[in-house]
């Protein structure tokens, strides 16, 4: 009971229906009680008059045969006071009055001679006060016509009128509280208990959303409320189909964002080295060989800073399902992070197989690709492990072998070297190739680099010493135990790692330095270029890194040209035109290096705002021997004249090579037939000689 009244108490909603059914009541009952006192007024004041009457009839029984209005007005007398009559009268049948005692009934205004001709009706007045009524009819006692005309005492009327009223309102307080009661009791069993159960399972159904049926609300009525407690259980086991449903499908994402790659939908590096172990525990003798072939791109950077980040997501997403179209029976790829793919084989039963799907591999996916209407041209290379069916060969070795041989084609950065297997020797090579690049980054701090000078020649005036229009910085390396290290070995380490950025700064630094130290020493300095490497020259930083250090060396701009390799512009045409274009402002001269030995493309070839072109040594070795070589030697000076820029020929050692490239009218000259790389002071007194001739 007290948690019922204490639920009451707090119950809103029962106040509100409460307070509108009580008013309701009250108005009701006032309706009624309205006509009720009205009756009862009028109920009591008859029962005065016919008590009055009777008494007055009783007093007037006179013999007719005897009939004395003396006898008659005496008994009326006796009756003064009596049934609440203070004054009566009589009057004859002409109207005249007779006899009158007490208080006079009736005023001047009402004539008995009106009231005698009425006889059988009963005249009726009462005071405005209500505390005196007057009554008068007309009777026949003794044959003749009297009226009889009486004064009652009514004031006793509007006292019990009161006490009756008072009586209704008593009983009236007594039905609102029950009804109020019962109501409450009634609103808190079939409306308050419901609602609060209601309340109580949608609040617990939302804390606690994953068991949302154990708040179901037992029904015990059908009715409109039940109807609404039956649509919330099934709203509640809605929400818990639903949460045990998006339950089992984000378990279901979670174990397949655990062993699948988010971006491109394919098994990611854990999923790959599971199933190849699985693949290496169940080899037999029909598939003895299990191949691992580890896929990236060159260059795929620049993508991305050139085009954006969600063409870069794009172009992986094309190339895994590329390759997973490729998949068969026996074959599983995966993505293993970045721009690095990887595929199991077990259908290759020898390397020619092997070599084959390589081939294949790499000839779908450098199918060029439109996107947002770029054309990307990818350019792919893979490494290649075997495990024999003799071997006891972990995943996780198979896989480092792959990447292994990935690895060394990247170093290499040899464009004709596409795919490459995996053998002890590369280990023993990447073991070096770790130890060199340890060791250069302790020659970068300890100032064991050098830059050499080989002079340009201009072909025209070709003289020995003469000539010099600019200058090529050459770097080099003097390691402290193993002397002269040669470029061809730690440039690619180089270019391999992070280490390019910081040897391509430095470089760029000191050859900008040595033409102010020239300057300042009161010579001409030739116009110095240095070679600008292929992830150099995709860093968006590169203009801004230019500029920075001719400012700071306090020298002209033109006084600089960059050397960039005909491979890294066509790498990523729409890059190379932003950059070029950047790097031009500053007012830097700028070359095309190696020309002939890449993929030139003459429509991208005229869009480069380049100053010159330099023919790769490779065809200049054999003008003079191979017609063909010449002829390409003649077609790219041609070429070039024709597209403005001028011609440089590299790795001139003859004087039969000079003296074609003197009658094709090529602009400029380097190699050993002129100067070998010589330090800065070498080349200092060449430039001393050249001021004072």
């Amino acid at each position: 009971m007290p948690e019922f009244l204490n639920r009451l108490r707090n119950c809103r909603l029962c106040w509100t229906l409460t307070r509108y059914v009580f008013l309701l009541i009250l108005v009701i009952e006032s309706v009624i009680l309205l006509p009720s006192a009205y009756n009862f007024r009028a109920n009591t004041l008859i029962v005065l008059e016919r008590t009055a009457m009777s008494a007055v009839r009783a007093a007037g029984r006179i013999d007719t045969a005897h009939f004395d209005q003396r006898i008659l007005a005496e008994r009326l007398v006796g009756l003064h006071g009596l049934s609440g009559i203070v004054g009566a009268g009589i009057a004859i049948n002409d109207g005249t009055v007779r006899m009158l005692f007490g208080e006079t009934p009736f005023d001047e205004a009402v004539s008995p001679a009106t009231i005698i001709r009425k006889p059988g009706t009963i005249t009726r007045s009462s005071a405005a006060d209500g505390a005196r009524r007057d009554i008068a009819w007309t009777d026949a006692p003794a044959g003749g016509l009297v009226t009889f005309m009486v004064r009652i005492d009514s004031s006793g009327v509007n006292a019990e009128l009161a006490a009756f009223i008072l009586r209704i309102a008593g009983l009236v307080a007594i039905l609102v509280v029950f009804v109020t009661v019962g109501t409450m009791f009634l609103m808190d069993r079939f409306v308050l208990a419901p609602i609060i159960r209601l309340r109580d399972s949608m609040l617990g159904a939302g804390a606690d959303p994953d068991n949302a049926t154990r708040y179901r609300v037992e029904l015990a009525a059908r009715d409109e409320l039940a109807d609404v407690l039956f649509a919330h259980n099934a709203l509640l086991q809605d929400m818990a189909d639903s949460k045990r449903l998006d339950r089992a499908n984000a378990e279901e994402r979670a174990r397949f964002l655990v062993r699948h790659d988010p971006l491109t939908g394919l098994p990611n590096r854990d999923y790959f080295l599971e199933t190849l172990r699985h693949a290496l525990e169940h080899r037999n003798s029909g598939h003895a060989m299990v191949h691992a072939f580890v896929l990236n791109f060159s260059g795929f950077s620049a993508i991305n800073d050139a085009l954006g980040q969600h063409v870069g997501d794009q172009t992986l997403i094309h190339v895994g399902k590329t390759l997973s179209e490729l998949v068969r029976q026996q074959r599983f790829v995966a993505r293993i992070g970045g721009d690095e793919f990887a595929i199991i084989d077990q259908s290759s039963d020898g390397p020619t197989p092997a070599a084959l799907l390589a081939e294949r591999i790499l000839g779908v996916v450098e199918k060029p690709l439109v996107l947002e209407g770029k054309i990307i041209r990818l350019r792919s290379r893979l490494g290649i492990a075997c495990a024999q069916a003799e071997n006891d060969t972990v995943p996780e070795q198979l896989l480092h072998d792959a990447q292994v041989a990935l690895n060394l084609i990247r170093a290499d950065n040899d464009a004709k070297v596409r795919y490459r297997f995996y053998s002890a020797e590369m280990m023993q090579a990447v073991v070096h190739r770790q130890d060199t690049e340890r060791e250069l980054v302790e020659a970068l701090r300890s100032g064991q680099l050098h830059l050499f000078y080989q002079p340009k020649i201009v072909v025209a005036e070709s003289g020995m010493g003469v000539g010099v229009s600019s200058c090529e910085a050459l770097i080099r390396w003097k390691h402290p135990s193993r002397g002269w290290v040669s470029p061809g070995e730690f440039i690619p380490v180089a270019e391999s790692s992070e280490l390019i950025f910081e040897i391509g700064e430095w470089v760029l630094q000191e050859a900008c330095a040595q033409v102010g130290r020239w300057r300042d020493a009161g010579l001409v300095p030739p116009r110095v270029a240095v070679n600008i490497a292929a992830r150099q020259f995709q860093d968006v930083a590169l203009p801004d890194l230019v500029y920075q250090t001719v400012t700071r060396a306090g020298i002209e701009p033109d006084a600089l040209e960059l050397e960039i390799t005909e491979t890294a512009a066509m790498s990523n045409v729409t890059l190379s035109i932003n950059v070029i274009s950047s790097l031009r402002k500053i007012g830097v001269r700028l070359s095309i290096d190696d020309f002939g030995t890449g993929y030139s493309s003459l429509s991208y070839l005229r869009q480069f705002e380049v100053d010159s072109i330099k023919i790769d040594k490779s065809f200049i070795d054999d003008v003079t021997e191979d017609r063909n070589a010449a002829s390409v030697c003649d077609a790219i000076i041609r070429l070039g004249h024709s597209l403005g820029k001028k011609i440089i020929a590299e790795g001139v050692e003859t004087e039969a090579q000079l003296e074609f490239l003197r009658r094709r009218q090529c602009d400029e000259a380097q190699g050993f037939l002129f100067a070998r790389p010589m330090p800065a002071e070498d080349l200092t007194k060449i430039l001393e000689r050249s001021l004072a001739a």
